[in-house]
């Protein structure tokens, strides 16, 4: 068997036809160049297989080439995707990702963010636990994403306008007895989503009561249980807006259990458009968040140079409306016979 070869720095600034140097700034991050230029050698490393040493890089560099990603529920499916593209984006830069859980718990949040930070990694992005009170401090770069903690710089979706979206939509379709499930409560203050909804109702002219708002977890079986909820204390709601997918999903369960007929007798949409979306049964209406480019705007953060200003504040990333199966008219509002006029996505 022939031995391998190591394919060496100078190997690759010649393939990309740049000095070493050069080469250097692109993996380390040490000095910024031309989109053009740092293409080329991302495509001269990739067609060499050139691995550069990162113990040797760190010792050079006292950079680890790696970020810390810690989110705080690995079983909803919308943070396994967030953490997904986030790698993605960090392994195009040349970084390496650690992650942690939570457990949406801000005591063991805590334990990580220290044991993220005696590991070395440059970079720390965040999910923060729900509940987190107190302001999040690092003594290295810190972003928070789709939370805001306060006193980081946060990349976030426009949540509020998802939760339009998904309010007007439902009004749209002529209902006007609409139930929420919120997720929890946060002393006393709806969230961004929730605002959203209840904004849109406001508009529309329709009262939203509190009795028609749940606060719990943010799980399957709490979407089954907040909908039973509801349910009893309003039996005549024909639309339900939920804060997230998979109390969407336990939503969907509870109304089959009843007898309820999606989305005939009960229209549903969801939030995050996580996987599962478009496998139940019937395919989940929900507002889409664009997980790729909250990967890339907080890499971007993560990973800037270091500066006495702070950068200006970006707007948040669009959300959008995904309409599938599991919404459609009010009952009083579809002549008998008429099929819906809305347009689904498979």
């Amino acid at each position: 068997m022939t031995p391998r070869t190591t394919v060496t720095l100078t190997q690759v600034a010649r393939h990309a036809g740049v000095s070493t140097a050069t080469v250097s700034f692109v993996i380390n991050g040490t000095k910024p160049v031309s989109p053009a230029v740092e293409r080329r050698v991302r495509d001269a490393i990739a067609a060499l297989g050139y691995h550069p040493s990162h113990a040797a890089q760190s010792l050079r560099t006292g950079r680890s080439a790696t970020i810390g990603l810690l989110i705080p529920d690995l079983t909803n499916p919308f943070f396994p995707k967030l953490a997904q593209d986030i790698e993605r984006e960090a392994r195009v830069r040349g970084y390496a990702v650690l992650l942690a859980d939570s457990h949406d718990d801000p005591r063991l949040q805590r334990e990580a963010l220290t044991n993220l930070t005696r590991r070395g990694v440059d970079a720390l992005l965040i999910v923060p636990a729900v509940g987190t009170g107190e302001t999040l401090t690092s003594p290295i770069p810190l972003v928070l994403i789709d939370r805001d903690a306060g006193g980081q710089p946060t990349v976030q979706s426009d949540k509020a306008q998802g939760g339009r979206l998904a309010a007007a939509h439902v009004m749209a379709l002529g209902h006007r007895r609409i139930v929420i499930l919120a997720g929890p409560d946060r002393q006393g203050q709806p969230g961004e989503r929730v605002q959203g909804m209840l904004g849109a109702a406001r508009q529309a002219g329709i009262s939203i009561p509190a009795s028609a708002i749940h606060h719990s977890g943010y799980g399957v079986e709490d979407g089954r249980a907040g909908t039973h909820a509801l349910l009893d204390a309003h039996p005549d709601a024909t639309a339900l807006l939920a804060a997230n997918d998979t109390l969407a999903l336990g939503a969907l369960s509870a109304a089959h259990s009843r007898g309820l007929n999606v989305p005939t007798d009960l229209s549903l949409v969801g939030f995050d458009d996580i996987s599962w979306a478009a496998l139940s049964s019937p395919p989940l209406t929900t507002v889409r968040q664009d997980t790729q480019a909250l990967a890339r705007r907080a890499i971007d953060r993560a990973l800037a140079p270091p500066s006495d200003t702070p950068p200006p504040a970006e707007p948040p990333v669009p959300t959008e409306l995904i309409v599938r199966g599991s919404t459609g008219p009010a009952p009083a509002s579809v002549p008998s016979g008429q099929p819906s006029p809305t347009r689904r996505f498979p």
